[in-house]
Protein backbone atom coordinates (compact mmCIF):
# COMPACT_ATOMS: atom_id res chain seq x y z
CA UNK A 1 0.00 0.00 0.00
CA UNK A 2 2.00 2.97 -1.31
CA UNK A 3 -0.29 5.67 0.08
CA UNK A 4 -2.82 5.02 2.85
CA UNK A 5 -5.93 7.18 2.79
CA UNK A 6 -7.73 8.08 6.01
CA UNK A 7 -10.85 6.32 7.22
CA UNK A 8 -13.68 8.79 6.65
CA UNK A 9 -16.59 6.49 7.53
CA UNK A 10 -15.68 6.77 11.23
CA UNK A 11 -16.40 10.51 11.07
CA UNK A 12 -20.06 9.78 10.35
CA UNK A 13 -20.92 6.67 12.34
CA UNK A 14 -19.46 3.86 14.39
CA UNK A 15 -18.65 0.98 12.06
CA UNK A 16 -16.14 -1.49 13.44
CA UNK A 17 -17.24 -3.88 10.70
CA UNK A 18 -18.06 -2.88 7.13
CA UNK A 19 -19.20 -4.85 4.13
CA UNK A 20 -16.77 -4.73 1.23
CA UNK A 21 -17.27 -5.73 -2.38
CA UNK A 22 -14.28 -5.54 -4.75
CA UNK A 23 -12.62 -2.79 -2.74
CA UNK A 24 -15.72 -0.67 -2.02
CA UNK A 25 -16.65 -0.50 1.68
CA UNK A 26 -20.36 -0.18 2.44
CA UNK A 27 -22.13 0.65 5.70
CA UNK A 28 -25.96 0.66 5.45
CA UNK A 29 -28.34 2.34 7.87
CA UNK A 30 -31.94 3.51 8.12
CA UNK A 31 -33.01 6.96 9.29
CA UNK A 32 -35.02 7.02 11.46
CA UNK A 33 -34.30 3.66 13.07
CA UNK A 34 -38.00 2.70 12.90
CA UNK A 35 -40.56 3.53 10.20
CA UNK A 36 -44.13 4.26 11.30
CA UNK A 37 -46.92 2.37 9.62
CA UNK A 38 -47.87 4.31 6.50
CA UNK A 39 -44.69 6.37 6.73
CA UNK A 40 -41.27 6.52 5.20
CA UNK A 41 -37.58 6.58 6.06
CA UNK A 42 -34.28 7.04 4.30
CA UNK A 43 -31.88 4.26 3.44
CA UNK A 44 -28.34 5.60 3.72
CA UNK A 45 -25.32 3.79 2.33
CA UNK A 46 -21.94 5.16 3.37
CA UNK A 47 -19.52 4.23 0.60
CA UNK A 48 -15.73 4.29 0.88
CA UNK A 49 -13.58 3.39 -2.10
CA UNK A 50 -10.55 1.56 -0.75
CA UNK A 51 -8.86 1.44 -4.17
CA UNK A 52 -6.75 3.85 -6.20
CA UNK A 53 -9.02 3.25 -9.23
CA UNK A 54 -12.50 4.53 -9.98
CA UNK A 55 -15.36 2.17 -9.14
CA UNK A 56 -18.91 1.69 -10.41
CA UNK A 57 -21.19 0.25 -7.72
CA UNK A 58 -24.52 -1.42 -8.40
CA UNK A 59 -26.90 -2.23 -5.53
CA UNK A 60 -29.93 -4.35 -6.34
CA UNK A 61 -32.47 -4.63 -3.48
CA UNK A 62 -34.69 -7.66 -2.85
CA UNK A 63 -37.79 -6.28 -1.13
CA UNK A 64 -39.90 -8.54 1.11
CA UNK A 65 -43.39 -9.37 -0.10
CA UNK A 66 -46.67 -10.23 1.59
CA UNK A 67 -48.19 -13.70 1.31
CA UNK A 68 -51.55 -12.22 0.38
CA UNK A 69 -52.08 -10.90 -2.15
CA UNK A 70 -49.25 -12.99 -3.56
CA UNK A 71 -46.17 -10.99 -4.35
CA UNK A 72 -47.44 -7.66 -3.03
CA UNK A 73 -44.38 -5.65 -1.90
CA UNK A 74 -44.14 -4.49 1.71
CA UNK A 75 -41.92 -1.52 0.82
CA UNK A 76 -41.30 0.84 -2.05
CA UNK A 77 -37.88 2.28 -2.91
CA UNK A 78 -37.27 5.55 -4.71
CA UNK A 79 -35.37 3.56 -7.35
CA UNK A 80 -35.45 -0.19 -8.02
CA UNK A 81 -31.69 -0.40 -8.69
CA UNK A 82 -29.10 1.92 -7.14
CA UNK A 83 -25.95 3.16 -8.83
CA UNK A 84 -22.96 5.12 -7.57
CA UNK A 85 -19.75 6.22 -9.26
CA UNK A 86 -16.77 6.60 -6.93
CA UNK A 87 -13.55 8.29 -7.98
CA UNK A 88 -10.27 6.79 -6.69
CA UNK A 89 -10.39 6.70 -2.86
CA UNK A 90 -13.56 8.80 -2.83
CA UNK A 91 -16.04 8.60 0.06
CA UNK A 92 -19.71 9.46 -0.29
CA UNK A 93 -23.23 8.73 0.86
CA UNK A 94 -26.03 7.31 -1.26
CA UNK A 95 -29.53 8.04 0.06
CA UNK A 96 -32.81 6.62 -1.19
CA UNK A 97 -36.31 6.98 0.30
CA UNK A 98 -38.06 3.87 1.58
CA UNK A 99 -41.85 3.79 2.07
CA UNK A 100 -44.26 1.30 3.53
CA UNK A 101 -47.17 0.07 1.42
CA UNK A 102 -50.79 -0.76 2.32
CA UNK A 103 -49.65 -4.39 2.75
CA UNK A 104 -47.00 -3.61 5.35
CA UNK A 105 -47.58 -4.89 8.87
CA UNK A 106 -45.90 -3.73 12.09
CA UNK A 107 -42.88 -5.69 13.24
CA UNK A 108 -39.44 -6.74 12.02
CA UNK A 109 -38.67 -7.06 8.32
CA UNK A 110 -35.55 -7.47 6.23
CA UNK A 111 -34.30 -6.16 2.91
CA UNK A 112 -31.56 -7.98 1.04
CA UNK A 113 -29.10 -6.19 -1.18
CA UNK A 114 -27.02 -7.70 -3.98
CA UNK A 115 -23.76 -5.94 -4.88
CA UNK A 116 -21.68 -5.66 -8.01
CA UNK A 117 -18.59 -3.49 -8.51
CA UNK A 118 -16.69 -2.69 -11.67
CA UNK A 119 -13.20 -1.33 -11.00
CA UNK A 120 -11.10 0.57 -13.48
CA UNK A 121 -7.87 -1.22 -14.39
CA UNK A 122 -4.67 -0.79 -12.43
CA UNK A 123 -6.04 -0.05 -9.00
CA UNK A 124 -4.25 -0.87 -5.73
CA UNK A 125 -5.49 -0.68 -2.15
CA UNK A 126 -5.31 2.70 -0.42
CA UNK A 127 -7.21 1.64 2.71
CA UNK A 128 -6.52 -1.55 4.67
CA UNK A 129 -8.93 -4.43 5.14
CA UNK A 130 -8.26 -4.33 8.88
CA UNK A 131 -6.68 -1.82 11.24
CA UNK A 132 -6.28 -1.25 14.97
CA UNK A 133 -5.96 2.52 14.55
CA UNK A 134 -3.96 4.85 16.77
CA UNK A 135 -6.87 6.37 18.69
CA UNK A 136 -7.18 5.00 22.21
CA UNK A 137 -8.86 6.82 25.07
CA UNK A 138 -10.60 5.85 28.30
CA UNK A 139 -12.52 9.15 28.27
CA UNK A 140 -13.79 9.50 24.68
CA UNK A 141 -15.91 6.53 23.63
CA UNK A 142 -17.39 8.08 20.49
CA UNK A 143 -15.25 9.78 17.83
CA UNK A 144 -18.00 10.61 15.33
CA UNK A 145 -17.57 14.18 14.07
CA UNK A 146 -14.36 14.83 16.02
CA UNK A 147 -11.79 14.51 13.19
CA UNK A 148 -10.02 11.87 15.27
CA UNK A 149 -10.91 8.84 13.17
CA UNK A 150 -9.59 10.30 9.93
CA UNK A 151 -6.34 11.53 11.52
CA UNK A 152 -5.53 8.75 13.99
CA UNK A 153 -7.59 5.85 12.69
CA UNK A 154 -9.95 3.64 14.68
CA UNK A 155 -10.32 -0.17 14.76
CA UNK A 156 -12.29 -1.71 11.91
CA UNK A 157 -12.37 -4.81 9.75
CA UNK A 158 -14.22 -5.72 6.57
CA UNK A 159 -16.64 -8.49 5.69
CA UNK A 160 -16.05 -9.45 2.04
CA UNK A 161 -19.43 -10.09 0.43
CA UNK A 162 -21.62 -9.64 -2.60
CA UNK A 163 -24.84 -9.51 -0.62
CA UNK A 164 -26.06 -8.41 2.80
CA UNK A 165 -29.31 -7.86 4.67
CA UNK A 166 -30.60 -4.85 6.58
CA UNK A 167 -33.27 -5.28 9.29
CA UNK A 168 -36.21 -2.89 9.05
CA UNK A 169 -38.62 -2.33 11.95
CA UNK A 170 -42.09 -0.92 11.32
CA UNK A 171 -43.81 0.54 14.37
CA UNK A 172 -47.55 0.15 14.90
CA UNK A 173 -48.03 3.91 15.17
CA UNK A 174 -49.51 5.61 12.14
CA UNK A 175 -47.32 8.17 10.40
CA UNK A 176 -47.92 11.71 11.63
CA UNK A 177 -47.37 13.18 8.18
CA UNK A 178 -48.03 11.92 4.68
CA UNK A 179 -45.47 14.27 3.14
CA UNK A 180 -43.22 12.29 0.82
CA UNK A 181 -39.47 12.74 0.50
CA UNK A 182 -37.76 13.24 -2.85
CA UNK A 183 -38.27 10.23 -5.07
CA UNK A 184 -34.87 9.46 -6.58
CA UNK A 185 -31.64 8.27 -5.01
CA UNK A 186 -29.14 11.01 -4.20
CA UNK A 187 -25.35 10.75 -3.99
CA UNK A 188 -23.26 13.20 -1.98
CA UNK A 189 -19.48 13.30 -2.04
CA UNK A 190 -17.95 13.43 1.44
CA UNK A 191 -14.21 13.18 0.76
CA UNK A 192 -11.84 13.15 -2.23
CA UNK A 193 -8.11 12.79 -2.80
CA UNK A 194 -7.72 16.58 -2.86
CA UNK A 195 -8.35 16.56 0.89
CA UNK A 196 -5.65 13.94 1.43
CA UNK A 197 -3.03 16.37 0.12
CA UNK A 198 -4.08 19.03 2.65
CA UNK A 199 -4.04 16.53 5.52
CA UNK A 200 -0.66 15.14 4.47
CA UNK A 201 0.92 18.61 4.30
CA UNK A 202 -0.42 19.45 7.75
CA UNK A 203 0.88 16.15 9.13
CA UNK A 204 4.33 16.82 7.68
CA UNK A 205 4.41 20.31 9.17
CA UNK A 206 3.40 19.00 12.62
CA UNK A 207 6.06 16.28 12.37
CA UNK A 208 8.77 18.81 11.50
CA UNK A 209 7.75 21.34 14.17
CA UNK A 210 6.55 18.93 16.87
CA UNK A 211 9.22 19.77 19.43
CA UNK A 212 8.85 23.54 19.02
CA UNK A 213 5.05 23.23 19.13
CA UNK A 214 5.16 21.26 22.37
CA UNK A 215 7.72 23.63 23.88
CA UNK A 216 5.59 26.64 22.94
CA UNK A 217 2.39 25.37 24.56
CA UNK A 218 3.20 26.09 28.19
CA UNK A 219 0.26 25.68 30.57
CA UNK A 220 0.18 29.21 32.06
CA UNK A 221 0.32 31.00 28.71
CA UNK A 222 -2.15 28.56 27.17
CA UNK A 223 -4.62 29.04 30.04
CA UNK A 224 -4.47 32.84 29.79
CA UNK A 225 -5.06 32.87 26.01
CA UNK A 226 -7.83 30.29 26.00
CA UNK A 227 -9.59 32.00 28.91
CA UNK A 228 -9.51 35.35 27.11
CA UNK A 229 -10.80 33.81 23.87
CA UNK A 230 -13.57 31.96 25.72
CA UNK A 231 -14.76 35.13 27.45
CA UNK A 232 -14.87 36.99 24.15
CA UNK A 233 -16.67 34.28 22.20
CA UNK A 234 -19.22 33.45 24.91
CA UNK A 235 -19.93 37.16 25.32
CA UNK A 236 -20.70 37.42 21.60
CA UNK A 237 -23.16 34.54 22.09
CA UNK A 238 -24.94 36.40 24.89
CA UNK A 239 -23.23 34.66 27.82
CA UNK A 240 -21.42 36.96 30.23
CA UNK A 241 -19.26 34.65 32.30
CA UNK A 242 -19.03 35.06 36.06
CA UNK A 243 -15.48 34.84 37.32
CA UNK A 244 -15.93 31.31 38.69
CA UNK A 245 -17.33 30.15 35.34
CA UNK A 246 -14.50 31.82 33.41
CA UNK A 247 -11.80 30.22 35.58
CA UNK A 248 -13.43 26.80 35.25
CA UNK A 249 -13.89 27.12 31.48
CA UNK A 250 -10.25 28.12 31.08
CA UNK A 251 -9.28 25.03 33.04
CA UNK A 252 -11.22 22.49 31.00
CA UNK A 253 -9.95 23.99 27.73
CA UNK A 254 -6.36 23.92 29.00
CA UNK A 255 -6.79 20.40 30.40
CA UNK A 256 -7.97 19.22 26.98
CA UNK A 257 -4.88 20.54 25.21
CA UNK A 258 -2.58 19.07 27.88
CA UNK A 259 -4.43 15.73 27.77
CA UNK A 260 -3.91 15.37 24.02
CA UNK A 261 -0.35 16.67 23.99
CA UNK A 262 0.74 14.37 26.82
CA UNK A 263 -0.01 11.30 24.71
CA UNK A 264 2.15 10.91 21.56
CA UNK A 265 -0.62 8.97 19.81
CA UNK A 266 -3.18 11.70 20.48
CA UNK A 267 -1.05 14.75 19.62
CA UNK A 268 -1.81 14.55 15.91
CA UNK A 269 -5.54 14.24 16.62
CA UNK A 270 -5.48 17.69 18.20
CA UNK A 271 -2.90 19.43 16.01
CA UNK A 272 -3.27 18.20 12.43
CA UNK A 273 -6.83 19.52 11.79
CA UNK A 274 -5.84 22.91 13.27
CA UNK A 275 -2.75 23.23 11.08
CA UNK A 276 -4.84 22.11 8.09
CA UNK A 277 -7.15 25.06 8.71
CA UNK A 278 -4.22 27.44 9.13
CA UNK A 279 -2.77 26.38 5.78
CA UNK A 280 -6.16 26.49 4.02
CA UNK A 281 -6.60 30.17 4.96
CA UNK A 282 -2.90 31.01 4.54
CA UNK A 283 -2.56 32.08 8.18
CA UNK A 284 0.65 32.29 10.25
CA UNK A 285 1.83 28.96 11.64
CA UNK A 286 4.89 29.86 13.72
CA UNK A 287 3.20 30.60 17.09
CA UNK A 288 1.37 27.52 18.44
CA UNK A 289 -0.44 29.44 21.20
CA UNK A 290 -1.74 31.98 18.66
CA UNK A 291 -2.84 29.14 16.37
CA UNK A 292 -4.71 27.32 19.14
CA UNK A 293 -6.45 30.49 20.26
CA UNK A 294 -7.36 31.99 16.89
CA UNK A 295 -7.71 28.96 14.63
CA UNK A 296 -8.08 25.97 16.91
CA UNK A 297 -10.41 27.31 19.59
CA UNK A 298 -13.53 25.60 18.19
CA UNK A 299 -11.61 22.34 17.86
CA UNK A 300 -10.34 22.54 21.43
CA UNK A 301 -13.89 23.32 22.56
CA UNK A 302 -15.37 20.29 20.74
CA UNK A 303 -12.78 18.00 22.25
CA UNK A 304 -13.35 19.58 25.69
CA UNK A 305 -17.05 18.77 25.48
CA UNK A 306 -16.31 15.17 24.50
CA UNK A 307 -13.80 14.81 27.33
CA UNK A 308 -16.21 16.38 29.83
CA UNK A 309 -18.85 13.79 29.04
CA UNK A 310 -16.20 11.10 29.57
CA UNK A 311 -14.99 12.62 32.83
CA UNK A 312 -18.56 12.76 34.15
CA UNK A 313 -19.22 9.14 33.16
CA UNK A 314 -15.98 8.03 34.79
CA UNK A 315 -16.82 9.51 38.18
CA UNK A 316 -20.54 8.65 38.06
CA UNK A 317 -19.91 5.09 36.83
CA UNK A 318 -22.55 5.70 34.18
CA UNK A 319 -23.18 8.00 31.20
CA UNK A 320 -26.21 10.22 31.94
CA UNK A 321 -26.45 11.45 28.34
CA UNK A 322 -27.11 9.25 25.31
CA UNK A 323 -24.84 9.36 22.29
CA UNK A 324 -27.17 11.50 20.16
CA UNK A 325 -27.44 14.14 22.90
CA UNK A 326 -23.66 14.21 23.23
CA UNK A 327 -23.06 14.47 19.50
CA UNK A 328 -25.61 17.25 19.27
CA UNK A 329 -23.98 19.35 21.99
CA UNK A 330 -20.49 18.74 20.61
CA UNK A 331 -21.67 20.30 17.35
CA UNK A 332 -24.12 22.98 18.43
CA UNK A 333 -22.04 24.75 21.11
CA UNK A 334 -19.02 25.54 18.87
CA UNK A 335 -21.28 26.30 15.89
CA UNK A 336 -23.26 28.88 17.85
CA UNK A 337 -20.10 30.49 19.17
CA UNK A 338 -18.61 30.62 15.67
CA UNK A 339 -21.76 32.28 14.34
CA UNK A 340 -22.17 34.58 17.36
CA UNK A 341 -25.65 33.14 17.94
CA UNK A 342 -27.32 33.11 21.34
CA UNK A 343 -26.16 30.21 23.51
CA UNK A 344 -28.40 29.07 26.41
CA UNK A 345 -26.35 29.28 29.61
CA UNK A 346 -27.21 25.70 30.60
CA UNK A 347 -25.15 24.46 27.64
CA UNK A 348 -22.09 25.88 29.36
CA UNK A 349 -22.76 23.71 32.41
CA UNK A 350 -23.73 20.62 30.42
CA UNK A 351 -21.13 19.25 30.30
CA UNK A 352 -18.22 21.72 30.19
CA UNK A 353 -18.33 23.05 33.74
CA UNK A 354 -18.97 19.57 35.11
CA UNK A 355 -15.77 18.47 33.44
CA UNK A 356 -14.01 21.63 34.60
CA UNK A 357 -14.88 20.95 38.22
CA UNK A 358 -13.50 17.42 37.90
CA UNK A 359 -10.10 18.64 36.64
CA UNK A 360 -9.88 21.65 38.97
CA UNK A 361 -6.91 20.19 40.85
CA UNK A 362 -5.08 19.09 37.72
CA UNK A 363 -4.84 22.56 36.16
CA UNK A 364 -3.67 24.92 38.89
CA UNK A 365 -2.30 28.39 38.21
CA UNK A 366 0.59 29.87 40.17
CA UNK A 367 -0.72 31.08 43.56
CA UNK A 368 -4.27 29.80 42.97
CA UNK A 369 -6.44 28.68 45.85
CA UNK A 370 -8.40 25.90 44.16
CA UNK A 371 -11.02 25.80 46.92
CA UNK A 372 -11.68 29.51 46.41
CA UNK A 373 -12.03 29.00 42.63
CA UNK A 374 -14.53 26.20 43.23
CA UNK A 375 -16.55 28.33 45.63
CA UNK A 376 -16.69 31.08 43.01
CA UNK A 377 -18.06 28.50 40.58
CA UNK A 378 -20.61 27.42 43.19
CA UNK A 379 -21.73 31.04 43.62
CA UNK A 380 -22.01 31.47 39.85
CA UNK A 381 -24.24 28.40 39.59
CA UNK A 382 -26.42 29.70 42.45
CA UNK A 383 -26.89 32.98 40.56
CA UNK A 384 -28.34 30.98 37.65
CA UNK A 385 -31.05 29.43 39.87
CA UNK A 386 -33.87 30.64 37.64
CA UNK A 387 -32.45 28.72 34.68
CA UNK A 388 -31.92 25.51 36.64
CA UNK A 389 -35.48 25.53 38.01
CA UNK A 390 -36.47 24.00 34.68
CA UNK A 391 -37.52 20.36 35.43
CA UNK A 392 -35.75 19.20 32.25
CA UNK A 393 -32.46 20.34 33.77
CA UNK A 394 -33.00 18.76 37.18
CA UNK A 395 -30.72 15.76 36.65
CA UNK A 396 -27.93 17.81 35.06
CA UNK A 397 -28.16 20.30 37.92
CA UNK A 398 -27.90 17.49 40.50
CA UNK A 399 -24.91 16.01 38.69
CA UNK A 400 -23.13 19.36 38.72
CA UNK A 401 -23.94 20.04 42.38
CA UNK A 402 -22.77 16.59 43.48
CA UNK A 403 -19.54 16.84 41.50
CA UNK A 404 -18.82 20.31 42.86
CA UNK A 405 -19.56 19.20 46.42
CA UNK A 406 -17.16 16.28 46.05
CA UNK A 407 -14.39 18.49 44.67
CA UNK A 408 -14.92 21.11 47.40
CA UNK A 409 -14.50 18.42 50.03
CA UNK A 410 -10.94 17.93 48.79
CA UNK A 411 -10.13 21.59 49.45
CA UNK A 412 -10.61 21.33 53.20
Amino acid sequence: MATECPDIISEYLVARERYECEGVQIVPSLEPAQIPLGGHGMLVFLLQNAMSAAAELLIKPELPVANRPKGAPLFELGEPVLHAHLEPAQVGSLCVPLRTTPHTRPGPHEIRFNLAVKLAAGGTRVRPTKTAGRFKSTLIDDVVGLDLGRVLGVPYSIIPTRKFSLPITVSDQAAASTEKPYGAARFESLWTLDQLERQSRAQQLVNMQRQSILAGLQTEALYARLLAEAQQRFSQAGVILHIGEAIALGKILTYTVCHFLSNPDLQDGLLVPIYEAAAEYDLPQHDPVWILRNIGFSRVLRLSIALSFGLAAQVLKRQPWDVEERRGLIQVIPERLEAGERLPIELLYIPLLIGAALVSYQIVMDGEDVGHSLRLLQQAKASRAEVFNDPDLAEASRVFDNVLKAMLSQAR
